[in-house]
């Protein structure tokens, strides 16, 4: 069972992270299902972790007791059962207890190894989360950079048609008898438009690498 949990994690992570050999990319299997998968993993990891656990808190318990491990040893009891008569005395219950003893401690020493490596995947599981979700941060970002892109664009056509609106009122100014005054204001809106698009894309470039490189000076 620990086996099986540990490679249901780790084929998740490798999935995840975009290294699995189906040819899946890693960006494009970040979704919002992505952090459930690893919690739900990360719950049977704990769980598989606590049954192992129990089990080393009972071995334990049993290589603690002589006189139980001297009765596991089935073959001596019956090719032997006077040796067990009660009371049994402490040299015959170490004597008996010593096959018993060393084939529970290659199980315990086995559980040992599966609690670390369940404990190593649990790190493991968190790196990946904390990779996903710096990876989501960066694009959330990278789509309220554009979303503030095309709201300075809106913007700033919003400003040339309020120019237009201001010179299409039927009122009479100076340059209704100029020839070249349509072209000119024509260009001169446009020009306008696209200076106040690059100077304000820019502003908010350079606020966003600052953020960007203060975050990786703090990291």
């Amino acid at each position: 069972d620990a086996s099986t949990v540990y490679l249901k994690a780790m084929v998740a992570m490798a999935e995840l992270r975009g290294e699995s050999s189906s040819g899946g990319q890693g960006v494009g299997t970040l979704g919002e299902h992505a952090q459930e998968r690893l919690r739900l993993h990360k719950d049977e990891v704990n769980l598989m972790e606590g049954r192992v656990q129990g089990f080393v808190r009972a071995m334990n318990e049993v290589l603690d007791d002589d006189e139980d491990m001297t009765l596991m040893n089935l073959s001596r009891l019956l090719t032997h059962p006077e040796r067990f008569l009660q009371p049994v005395s402490q040299e015959i219950l170490h004597e008996e207890s010593d096959e018993p003893e060393l084939i529970l401690e290659a199980y315990l020493q086995q559980a040992l190894s599966i609690v670390n490596e369940l404990d190593l995947l649990k790190g493991q599981i968190m790196t990946t989360e904390e990779q996903i979700s710096m990876t989501l941060d960066a694009i959330r970002n990278r789509l309220l950079y554009i979303n503030t892109l095309l709201s300075v664009a809106s913007l700033c056509v919003s400003l040339g048609s309020f120019i237009g609106s201001i010179f299409g009122m039927n009122l009479t100014n100076s340059i209704e008898t100029n020839d070249t005054a349509f072209m000119k204001v024509t260009v001169g809106t446009i020009v306008g438009m696209a200076g106040m698009w690059g100077v304000l894309s820019w502003i908010f470039y350079r606020a966003a690498n600052i953020h960007g490189d203060w975050r990786k000076k703090n990291v």
